[in-house]
């Protein structure tokens, strides 16, 4: 598996209106080729899992292309993919 990984600063006064934005971000992952979880915090940080590297990559390359990243008061420090080593659940 793949993980898309994404970590964001945002402005104070943005933070509530993306807050608002994360239920809508989680569910509409679910029809995304490949996806298999995803986890969104209230604070800016995003790790989504894909079952192979191709479609973790397609997801990433795709919201760079698309200018999805960045907006006024959000910047983006972290957007990268990498291999899942392991995962653990209760």
């Amino acid at each position: 598996m793949w993980a898309v990984i994404g970590v964001w600063d945002i402005a104070p006064e943005k933070i509530d209106e993306l807050r608002a934005q994360v239920p809508l971000m989680a569910s509409s992952k679910v029809g995304t080729p490949g996806f298999v979880h995803g986890t969104w915090t209230l604070d800016g940080h995003m790790v989504q899992v894909y079952a192979d590297e191709a479609n973790a990559r397609r997801y990433h390359d795709d919201m760079r292309a698309r200018g999805l990243l960045e907006q006024p008061g959000v910047r983006c420090l972290v957007w990268d993919v990498a291999e899942v080593g392991a995962e653990s659940q209760a």
